[in-house]
């Protein structure tokens, strides 16, 4: 059950309003602009890849296997912070994490998930592990549409299978990738180098918490931590989401600027979103925000909002001209 705005707490509407947009730095058509604000760092956590790579954390298929689910277990006593849209590799099929938790420490519990893998349901390592890849934007904001509608109607953080496989089959049509099993891996490993020259193109500023990602010249995203440290942590990973997209509209012939809200317009916008809170599976609570041109989630914790996501809704003919272009079965290696 959701909070409306107005019963939540003052503060976080003034965290809202405390966000600021420093000059951004481009690379071909994706363009970065740091965010601040006020709000203070969160207690202490683990990411999900550094709480893998100690062995702290524990994700294994549920039983023989549950394509939306998988069991998670954190051993250790520090929380382990996992961002919606990280990738989970290996046991039967890859999988995506469908919204934000915090894991407290020393629990066990089931994680809602997508199959990002379609034509694998065979054993790998019993384990799963991170190959710190994060879903591109145009699937998280999917992902996370589907998520929202799934907690109102009280079905919990579920997504549409289906959907998930078709947009990425549809991208691996367009970015020219051939998958044996339609893995989303193979979009990010096909263009490697590529990838790598636009997280070289961007650093950090002093301070920084977030950044509002830029495509074709109109807002595509927005990226936002509690504090600098936890934004270093993930800037890499998530950077190289929106440079996916940035390729994707590439190869489509898409990569000059187009009219369009900007930034700093679209960013006066998110500070006045409509705020709502739910329960999430673990520590602290799901945070959502919608509105007619914008669709966000994150996770507020202790009073902080720990991670937040907000992605622009696409318009007709605008820079989301990453069309379905999806053929069943439609693989091929990059020009």
């Amino acid at each position: 059950m959701f909070k409306k705005e107005e019963e939540m707490q003052p503060r976080l509407k003034d965290y809202f309003r405390s966000l600021d947009l420093g000059p951004g730095t481009g690379h071909r058509n994706l363009q970065v602009f740091p965010l601040f604000h006020q709000g203070e760092a969160g207690p202490p956590y683990f990411t999900l890849d550094e709480a893998l790579d100690q062995g702290v954390v524990e994700i294994t298929e549920v039983g023989g296997g549950e394509v939306p689910n998988l069991s998670v277990t954190n051993r250790g006593e520090t929380p382990v912070l996992v961002l919606a849209g990280e990738e989970l590799v290996g046991a039967k099929q890859n999988r995506l994490v469908n919204a934000t938790f915090l894991l407290a420490g020393k629990t066990r519990l089931i994680l809602p998930v997508s199959c990002v893998e379609q034509g694998r349901w065979s054993p790998r390592p019993r384990h799963f592990r991170s190959e710190q890849r994060l879903s591109t934007p145009q699937l998280r904001s999917k992902v996370q549409s589907q998520v929202s509608f799934s907690l109102r109607a009280g079905r919990g953080f579920r997504a549409d299978q289906r959907e998930v496989w078709e947009e990425i089959e549809a991208k691996a049509a367009r970015l020219g990738v051939r998958s044996p099993t339609g893995a989303m891996a193979d979009l990010f490993e096909s263009y490697e180098e590529r990838l790598r020259q636009y997280t070289e193109s961007f650093a950090l500023a002093p301070d920084q918490k977030g950044f509002v990602a830029v495509l074709n010249g109109c807002p595509a995203g927005l990226e936002l931590f509690d504090s600098p440290a936890s934004l270093a942590r993930y800037f890499d990973k998530v950077l190289r989401s929106y440079a996916l997209d940035a390729l994707d509209l590439e190869r489509q012939g898409q990569s000059e600027p187009e009219p369009g809200i900007t930034p700093e317009a679209w960013l006066e916008e998110i500070r006045e979103l409509p705020v709502s809170t739910g329960p999430s599976l673990s520590l602290g609570e799901d945070l959502r925000v919608e509105s007619h041109r914008s669709l966000g989630a994150g996770l507020i914790h202790a009073g902080v909002v720990l991670y937040l996501s907000i992605f622009a809704k696409p318009d007709s003919g605008s820079r989301s001209g990453m069309s379905r272009a999806s053929r069943r079965g439609f693989w091929r290696r990059p020009l």
